[in-house]
């Protein structure tokens, strides 16, 4: 593999998260030079352990395909989905495995990833990790407990600016830091980019199933433990519960609420901006509002301390045309286009945007076509995708009303159409989303010459 010298400048990525792992392996096997700025810990890492990442086909081409982590079991592909409702009477049964989505003629890998195994993996394929297994503290590749706060664009690099005041000098910077992105912040310091707040709020958690507990008892009766539970109009709300890892459930339990619940941004646990619940808060938030429910929902929430439990609300921004890149400074994931998870794409669109972003910025560092880096980046945040990505956004903002919806009609349709469309109908429509992506990497490749997916 071809490396740069040492002593040339790298291309900086802010953020450690899978959108700027991903861009990180793709420069490494590029070998163009870069250093991850990462403002949590090394230990925090890889802490949030309760989020579960729908996986779409593009994204999991590009991580098993382009980037090599096939056979690394970073994925769960789905299997049996049990849908129900609030008291767990069965509503449907997915099989997801012999679905073939609407108009494709082939079955279509689609499954859920632990956000912190699929952390784990990636700085393992980047070489990031000790024999040990902990993430290293003494590679010039990734530096935590440091952030990105600012940036200059000069003649032929960037200049950024990081939280202790040092400045360095960079071929170019990938913000990769979230929905509360500093470097987003300086891009758009002259206008209006206020977040846009959904209508919702989730608690998200993580539950170790101890073998011979309740409620180990209680998934053995079920058809799956792959869950999608509905409201009614007097039991509002969705759940969404999957097994990620053996034993270890990863859920989300999505109700309406006019009021965004307050936001703590520095909270390294925290997934979004959420803030993590303290004792008196489970009990009055989430231990009132599941009494009812089947006996799954209640031991499933009940079961995790209140510090493994996020409280967050569902962001966008308000102003959904506001540019992507800025000279040699390109936004990606959250910190360019973040949405509500009902549409199940955001850690995909991350994921694309990490590895064409970086393929794109690398061909031109190599000299491989006729791109600068500043056109490079142009090409990243181009009209189709930005048109295609804001489709999603506000799909994403539709399903969360109808999901979390405290109306008797939006839950009765709701409830119809689980329970008597297609199923590869209503997956096809998920996934829809994900076309959005295929066709991004697809004009990516063919621009480079590569392989087209």
């Amino acid at each position: 593999m071809p490396r740069f010298h040492r002593n040339e400048n790298p291309v900086i990525i802010a953020g450690a998260g899978p959108c700027g792992l991903v861009a990180a392996l793709t420069l490494e096997k590029a070998g163009i030079p870069y250093v991850i700025y990462e403002r949590t810990t090394t230990e925090k890492l890889c802490s949030n352990a309760g989020s579960g990442i729908d996986m779409a086909p593009t994204a999991i081409k590009i991580l098993d395909d382009h980037l090599g982590l096939a056979g690394k079991n970073w994925m769960a592909p789905y299997e049996i989905m049990y849908i129900s409702d609030m008291k767990g009477k069965q509503i449907a049964l997915w099989d997801m495995p012999s679905l073939k989505l609407k108009k494709d003629s082939e079955r279509l890998s689609f499954g859920t990833a632990n956000r912190a195994r699929l952390q784990h993996t990636l700085l393992d394929a980047l070489n990031l990790k000790d024999v040990n297994g902990d993430i290293k503290n003494d590679d010039d590749r990734l530096r935590c407990s440091t952030s990105v706060v600012g940036y200059q664009n000069l003649d032929g690099l960037v200049r950024v600016e990081l939280n202790d005041g040092t400045k360095v000098d960079a071929l170019a910077l990938l913000a990769c830091d979230g929905i509360h992105s500093a470097v987003r912040k300086h891009m758009h310091k002259d206008v209006d980019d206020s977040l846009n707040y959904c209508g919702q709020e989730c608690w998200w958690g993580k539950t170790t199933v101890k073998p011979g507990s309740e409620l180990s008892e209680e998934l053995k009766r079920l058809p799956s433990t792959s869950m999608v539970t509905i409201g009614t109009n007097e039991m509002p709300g969705a759940f969404f519960s999957d097994e990620v890892a053996p034993n270890e459930h990863a859920w989300g339990y999505v109700l309406a609420n006019k009021t965004p619940p307050n936001a703590n941004a520095t909270n390294d646990l925290t997934r979004r901006g959420g803030s993590v619940l303290t004792a008196e808060e489970k009990k009055r938030e989430i231990d009132e509002v599941i009494a009812d429910r089947s006996k799954v929902l209640q031991l499933m929430l009940q079961e995790p301390s209140a510090d493994e439990i996020t409280r967050a609300g569902f962001f966008d921004r308000k102003n959904l045309d506001l540019s992507y890149i800025h000279g040699r400074v390109a936004l990606l994931g959250d910190a360019a286009h973040p949405q509500s998870p009902m549409m199940g794409q955001g850690a995909n669109m991350a994921i694309a945007d990490g590895y064409v972003a970086a393929s794109r910025l690398s061909a031109a560092l190599k000299g491989t076509n006729d791109s600068t880096v500043e056109q490079a980046l142009l090409d990243y945040d181009c009209k189709l995708r930005r048109k295609e990505n804001n489709i999603v956004i506000k799909k994403a903002r539709k399903y969360g009303n109808w999901a979390a919806s405290k109306s008797r009609f939006p839950c009765f349709c709701m409830k119809m159409m689980f329970k008597y469309m297609p199923p590869s109908m209503l997956v096809s429509e998920m996934m829809s989303g994900d076309k959005s992506n295929k066709k991004f990497v697809h004009a990516m490749r063919k621009d480079l010459q590569l392989e087209v997916m």
